[in-house]
């Protein structure tokens, strides 16, 4: 038997005769430094201040040494061990706080600001002692800071159980109540205890669902989609309107949960109205018609276009007219023949004008009458009063003018500057039993275009 061996059971069995005979075991618990408490494990009862002795009987006792400004120090006292225990203590300059995993979220408890991320150095002048650790994937945990650490505090967090939430559509966005954003499906979220998270995406019914321990894996959800619809239109870039409010421009969407009617306009083009509701087609297609503009051209050029009648200037050669229906027009150009012409909404997108070039600057006041006299003149068309007959009127070149009179049929009569001082037009009664044709030298109605 080894020497050194026999030695150690000869001692021991010295010692536990010297146990047997006196019946216990005196040990002194001392410590560097002194005036350390020491405490039973696992007890706030204080047995005394280092030096400290102990009688042990048949049972090996587990004490705690503790000083302020120093790490505690757990020691296990047996009957068969040495009768001095000398115990080192050391100086707690700093504790860190580690955490399996690391770089965990560390809060107060009861607070929301992050007050760091571990490995922690806790300072033990803070009032606070207990902690709220977070991270992704893993169960929150309250940890407290004990008073006599002996050592470095680690934490080893449990990995939280997941729900796998799938969507359709695909890459739903997933929110929490609090309205922070937790991901974009497919996503794993934390079952813990159940929660209640809500599924947003543009163009869809946002849905809430609650996901628990209890949740199966994975989890489906199915949005409805929103009654969007786009409204498109050529030309693009029109305005729309809903009760003379300017919504937007095309191409315009909108969601629409009950009918809804919209005007479509854009320049120099008609407008168009068009209801949609929440059954529409997602995608609704609006074509304009374009207005009837006509460029009016004069040979030669520069000539002043007037409306029939000389007295509503529109502008000079080239011009742009809107031409909707059949309307009379003037052409005036100093030292040309007044020139009375008719254009249409069939007539082409761009019409010359040739004028005649006055054999002198004749102008002259020519009395116009009518038989029966009496007759209200207009210009052609009827949308401008000049007077009754009989009605002086200037005239250089040619003028159209319209007669109305009760129980006769209307009549449109031109003028010019070589026509007779005194010009009387006969009117033809307007009889249901039959027609009076009046021929009329001087009726000289206007060349269209």
């Amino acid at each position: 038997m080894n020497r050194k061996l026999l030695t150690n059971l000869l001692a021991a069995g010295g010692f536990l005769v010297g146990f047997l005979t006196s019946g216990c075991a005196p040990v002194t618990v001392s410590s560097t430094p002194e005036g350390a408490n020491v405490y039973y494990k696992n007890s706030d009862k204080l047995i005394g201040g280092t030096p400290v002795k102990f009688s042990l009987y048949a049972n090996a006792k587990e004490v705690v040494v503790r000083k302020e400004g120093y790490f505690s120090k757990t020691v296990l006292l047996s009957p068969i061990g040495p009768e001095k225990i000398d115990i080192q203590l050391d100086r707690r300059d700093r504790v860190l706080l580690l955490s399996h995993p690391s770089g965990v979220d560390l809060f107060v408890e009861g607070r929301e600001d992050r007050i760091g991320k571990t490995p922690y150095r806790v300072d033990y002048d803070k009032p606070y002692r207990v902690f709220e650790i977070r991270a992704p994937g893993y169960v929150p945990e309250s940890y407290t800071i004990p008073e006599d650490p002996e050592g470095d505090l680690v934490i080893k967090l449990v990995r939280a159980p997941t729900v796998m939430v799938v969507s359709k559509p695909k890459n739903v966005e997933i929110y929490n109540l609090n309205g922070k954003k937790l991901g974009v499906t497919p996503l794993a979220v934390s079952a813990v205890k159940a929660e209640l998270i809500e599924l947003r995406k543009e163009g869809y019914y946002p849905k809430e669902v609650t996901i628990g321990p209890e949740t199966a894996s994975p989890f489906v959800v199915e949005l409805g989609r929103e009654p969007i619809i786009i409204v498109y239109s050529e030309p693009e870039g029109a305005t729309v309107m809903h009760r003379g409010v300017v919504l937007g421009k095309t191409p315009y969407r909108r969601l629409v949960k009950k009918d809804m009617e919209l005007v479509v306009s854009f320049d120099r083009y008609y407008s168009k109205q068009l209801t949609i509701a929440s059954d529409s087609p997602r995608k609704v297609s609006v074509s304009l018609e374009p207005k009837p503009y006509i460029t009016v051209k004069s040979n030669p050029s520069n000539a002043e276009l007037y409306r029939s009648g000389g007295v509503e200037l529109l502008g000079t050669t080239p011009i742009e007219v809107l031409v909707e229906k059949n309307s009379a027009f003037e052409m005036h150009k100093e030292g040309f023949d007044i020139k009375p012409f008719m254009l249409s909404a069939d007539s082409n997108q761009e019409v010359t004008v040739p004028m005649v070039q006055s054999l002198g600057s004749l102008e002259k006041t020519v009395l116009i009458d009518s038989d029966p006299s009496g007759a209200t003149v207009y210009r052609p068309g009827g949308a401008e009063l000049i007077g009754q007959t009989p009605l002086e009127q200037r005239v250089r070149g040619e003028r159209t003018f319209e007669l109305q009179l009760s129980g006769f049929k209307t009549k449109i009569v031109t003028i010019a500057s070589d026509s007779a001082n005194n010009v009387i037009f006969a009117l033809a009664k307007d009889e249901s039993a039959r027609n009076v044709t009046i021929s009329d030298p001087l009726l000289n109605t206007p060349s269209s275009f």
